[in-house]
């Protein structure tokens, strides 16, 4: 891509924009069950998936020399694991 300077800028910032919505699509979801103490209506199988996931991608990115994509991937699975968490504490009905 060397000789594509403005692609590889284009693509440096697609993941940058990327990294930060997927991580953030995680935070209402954390403040919403943390606000109300409530996880009832949240899957924990969803978020147990989730955390697989990450640890997968971080094994990916870091065999790849990738650190944005093994840094996202951490604080993707770190907000998982305190759903998760959540959900064990307060979604008992």
């Amino acid at each position: 891509m060397a000789e594509y300077p403005d692609l590889e800028y284009l693509a440096v910032l697609a993941g940058s924009v990327g990294g930060i919505l997927s991580v953030g699509a995680f935070l209402p979801q954390a403040w919403r069950i943390f606000r109300r103490r409530s996880a009832v209506d949240v899957s924990l199988t969803m978020y147990l998936v989730i955390i697989a996931a990450s640890v997968l991608w971080m094994y990916y990115a870091y065999v790849h020399g990738a650190v944005e994509l093994f840094l996202t991937n951490l604080v993707i699975g770190v907000i998982a694991i305190v759903i998760a968490m959540l959900r064990i504490r307060y979604g008992g009905r």
